[in-house]
């Protein structure tokens, strides 16, 4: 899950919104997402592109699939989630492909003209506005990311934000709709005065406390964006010093998507901070048992990246383990 702002810090997950049911035709390809696997994602959400070409949404997932693949190459997600004290505003370019660039905005381009022209027809449909703002925040993120173009990433996230602003007002009872906004109202109230005071976000202060608040509420209530809510939870959890909550839901994360090693690899740096050195080193042996066992997910791992892992517990941690 994305939102961002010039300021709006450009988590890397901040505009993963995926409107999607677990019995959607796509709900195979969205396994695969968050389980890494992301050329397979991006073949499930082809092919269903294949049977429904005028569905924005299956665009805006091959697109968002895309980004992340290239992210994941570059280890953007993986310096995002697992070190997630790194600031905002930081972030190291993504390298993407010609070829990754034309898919990414064929999809997107074709998903804004679906949106575009329902609203045309009907200003007030809700689902027009929805992929409308996540075809926003997916370009906003791809600016800031891969063009580490900061003008036209603020000008993205801020139209992101004012769609599902209205798509809120329109459905209230409806949690999914509030991800987008809370987490807008998070970042950029997490932004250094400096970025205030310059202007960058309009007047737009934003609301940590508010924003969190927000996140738990989709993330318990939410259906479409519960899994997106829950990653975020996880990620402002660490940021916020709450490493005890950060683990309840990476637990339950994992249960859902066993095959994704970020999420074992965030409960470590949990752990970590909690100063509780058994668990930690347990689970990093866990991980090596799975690499070990050839697990889907844990095969390839390099056991390089385990032991930097380890590695980088701090040395009470490592003496533990040579005794």
């Amino acid at each position: 899950m994305s939102t961002r702002a010039i300021g709006i810090a450009f988590l890397p997950l901040l505009f993963s919104i995926t409107l999607i049911a677990q019995d959607s035709p796509v709900s195979k390809g969205f396994d695969h997402f968050y389980n890494l696997e992301f050329d397979a994602a991006i073949a499930a959400f082809g092919d269903t592109i294949q049977q429904h070409p005028d569905d924005a949404d299956v665009r805006n997932h091959l697109a968002q699939a895309i980004l992340y693949r290239a992210m994941h190459r570059s280890g953007a997600l993986e310096s995002q989630f697992v070190s997630g004290s790194n600031p905002f505003l930081r972030r190291e370019k993504v390298n993407t492909t010609p070829a990754e660039d034309k898919a990414f905005y064929d999809a997107l381009n074709k998903s804004l003209d679906i949106s575009q022209a329902r609203l045309q027809h009907n200003s007030n449909d809700a689902g027009a506005l929805y992929t409308l703002g996540i075809a926003y925040g997916l370009r906003a993120n791809y600016n800031f990311s891969v063009h580490k173009d900061w003008i036209d990433a603020l000008r993205d996230a801020t139209n992101a934000r004012k769609a599902h602003n209205r798509a809120c007002g329109l459905e209230p009872n409806n949690a999914d709709a509030r991800l987008i906004p809370g987490l807008y109202d998070y970042v950029t109230g997490s932004l250094p005065i400096g970025y205030k005071i310059l202007g960058f976000l309009g007047g737009y202060h934003g609301d940590r406390q508010r924003g969190m608040a927000t996140l738990e509420t989709v993330a318990r209530q939410g259906k479409s964006n519960r899994v997106d809510a829950q990653v975020l939870l996880a990620v402002v959890y660490r940021r916020e010093r709450r490493p005890q909550e950060a683990i309840a839901l990476l637990e339950t994360l994992i249960r859902e998507f066993p095959r994704s090693y970020l999420l074992r690899f965030e409960i470590v740096q949990m752990y970590k901070d909690l100063d509780n050195k058994e668990a930690a080193l347990e689970q990093v042996e866990r991980i090596r048992e799975l690499h070990r066992a050839g697990a889907q997910g844990y095969a390839d791992l390099p056991a390089e990246k385990i032991d930097l892992l380890q590695g980088n517990l701090p040395k009470p941690y490592k003496r533990q383990e040579a005794n």
